[in-house]
């Protein structure tokens, strides 16, 4: 079970950046952050009802949550629909792919975990392919402010997720997104009135953006993210993270049929990826413990 929702959140998450993409022509980075996290909020609100769970965070849960919220929330889902729209989504998704390197590094002052040597060695390795990977930006002559932002946002995701493992494990993965994505809606949807709205053309495609939207936050956003924490809480935060490792490939697929460049050294490179990731995960699932899957069990019948 834990390979079939790594495989799930690979799939959607490199899809993201095509979605984001679509809604940029209408709506301005913050709105479309806004959108993806009321969207995820809304369905796992409904999701939580349903199951007839009570919230059992406490006021200690407070201050580590808004890190949570503020460094894997907040700043990705304002800042990568911007990044999208000037380096675009291929370039985006590559740098998202260095957070297991980062969770690698991460997680030795924050938890205490040192990598297996197969382990170290597979972040490693993908770390070159990502490397070979970035050079892309780098010959298009994309500024290194940009490359810095977008590198800011897998730095980010690590702690954050290396925090989940430290401070909020015992949270049940549906509760705590739900928590995460309500609160990043009260941040972002009063800041997406106050920030200024260009002009869009009477032509631009409203109906493909809100659509586009949508999908990112019910299934992009909501559903994805809390299997990627259920994934953190069972199986551990480098576990969960090489999920990551794969969105570039959907991200520089999507970016090839909206017609950005991709050669035979990208291609080369996210099939290193791919085996990098291969040899961290082989093995590399544990079963739950029993506390967990009580906790996840009436969560598991309720999704698809």
């Amino acid at each position: 079970m834990p390979y079939v929702l790594f495989s799930l959140v690979c799939v959607i998450w490199g899809s993201s950046f095509m979605l984001m993409k679509l809604s940029s022509p209408c709506l301005t980075p913050i709105e479309i952050g806004a959108g993806r996290a009321i969207g995820g909020a809304v369905v796992l609100l409904l999701v939580f009802l349903l199951a007839r769970r009570k919230f059992t965070v406490t006021l200690r849960d407070v201050l580590p949550l808004s890190v949570v919220v503020a460094l894997g929330f907040t700043w990705p889902h304002s800042l990568q629909p911007w990044l999208v729209e000037r380096i675009g989504g291929g370039l985006v998704g590559m740098s998202v792919g260095f957070t297991p390197l980062l969770t690698l590094l991460v997680a030795i002052p924050m938890l205490g975990h040192w990598p297996t040597v197969r382990q170290g060695f597979g972040v490693l390795g993908a770390l070159i392919f990502l490397v070979i990977l970035m050079r892309d930006g780098i010959g298009r002559a994309i500024p290194l402010f940009e490359l810095a932002l977008a590198m800011s946002v897998p730095l980010g995701y690590s702690i954050a997720n290396c925090l989940i493992q430290r401070t909020l494990k015992h949270l049940p993965p549906l509760e705590l997104t739900l928590l995460c994505l309500a609160s990043n809606s009260c941040v972002l949807l009063p800041l997406s009135w106050i920030v200024g709205r260009p002009p869009v053309d009477a032509t631009a495609p409203w109906g493909t953006a809100l659509a586009a939207v949508a999908v990112l936050g019910v299934v992009g956003t909501g559903l994805a993210t809390f299997l990627f924490n259920k994934l953190v809480r069972e199986q551990g935060s480098l576990f969960a993270t090489m999920t990551i490792n794969l969105t570039p490939l959907g991200a520089v697929l999507w970016g090839w049929a909206f017609s950005e460049v991709v050669t035979l050294t990208q291609v080369f490179a996210l099939l290193g990826v791919l085996v990098m990731v291969m040899i961290v995960q082989f093995g590399a699932a544990q079963s739950p413990n029993p506390s967990a899957k009580a906790d996840a069990a009436v969560e598991e019948e309720l999704l698809p």
